[in-house]
C-alpha cells in the first residue's frame, strides 16, 4: 500500500492563538478612544485680534490672556469646540477652536475679506474694496441700472457699505444674543 498524502502537518506558533472578533473591536476602538487628537497638535495662530484665552472651557471665564492677529499658540488638546492652549507667554488656557488657524494669516499687505480680520473695526464697504479696485464698482452701478433698481434700493445699500461696527460692540451684541462663542457651554 503507497502512502498518500503522509505529510506531517506542521505548527506555527500563531495557531493556537486566536483572538475573538468583539474583543479585536474593542481593543481598537479603545484605542482610537484614547489616542490624543493630533489633528490639533502643534502651533496654530490667532485668526484676529482680541481673541481670548480663558482659564475655563467657557467665553465668560476669568481672562488669562488676549491673543492679536498672528500671535502663535501650542494646541495642547481640544474638547469639543475649545482647545486647551499655552501660549508664548507661557501661560495655559482655553480657546475657541474656531478663531484659531493653522496657517499664519498675514496682517494688512493683503486684499479682500482676508486681510480684514485683524483689524479692530470693519467698515462693510471694504468687503467690497477688492472689486473696486478691480473696477467692478462700475459694473454693478451698471447692472443696477440695467435692471432697473431703484435709487432708493441702491442708496440702502450704499449706507450699508458705510455701516461699521468695533470689536467691543460686536462682542457685547454677540454676548447679550447669545450668539458664537456665546451660545452656550463648550462642548
Amino acid at each position: 500500500m503507497t502512502p498518500f498524502n503522509h505529510q506531517k502537518k506542521q505548527k506555527y506558533i500563531g495557531d493556537s492563538f486566536s483572538i475573538h472578533p468583539l474583543i479585536a473591536l474593542t481593543i481598537v476602538l479603545f484605542s482610537v478612544i484614547s489616542l490624543p487628537s493630533y489633528s490639533w497638535a502643534g502651533t496654530w495662530y490667532a485668526k484676529q485680534d482680541g481673541v481670548k484665552v480663558t482659564a475655563e472651557k467657557s467665553s465668560t471665564s476669568a481672562l488669562v490672556e488676549t491673543l492679536n492677529l498672528g500671535d502663535a499658540v501650542t494646541v495642547l488638546s481640544e474638547e469639543g469646540r475649545v482647545a486647551k492652549v499655552k501660549t508664548t507667554k507661557g501661560k495655559n488656557g482655553w480657546v475657541f477652536k474656531f478663531r484659531l488657524s493653522e496657517e499664519k494669516p498675514t496682517s494688512g499687505g493683503g486684499s479682500g475679506l482676508s486681510s480684514l480680520v485683524g483689524r479692530n473695526t470693519i467698515a462693510a464697504r471694504e468687503s467690497r474694496s477688492g472689486g473696486s479696485i478691480r473696477g467692478l464698482k462700475e459694473t454693478t452701478e451698471q447692472y443696477a441700472k440695467d435692471k432697473q433698481i431703484s435709487q432708493k434700493h441702491r442708496d440702502a445699500v450704499d449706507r450699508m457699505e458705510a455701516f461699521s461696527l468695533a470689536t467691543n460692540d460686536l462682542m457685547e451684541f454677540k454676548k447679550s444674543g447669545r450668539l458664537g462663542e456665546f451660545s452656550g457651554d463648550a462642548k
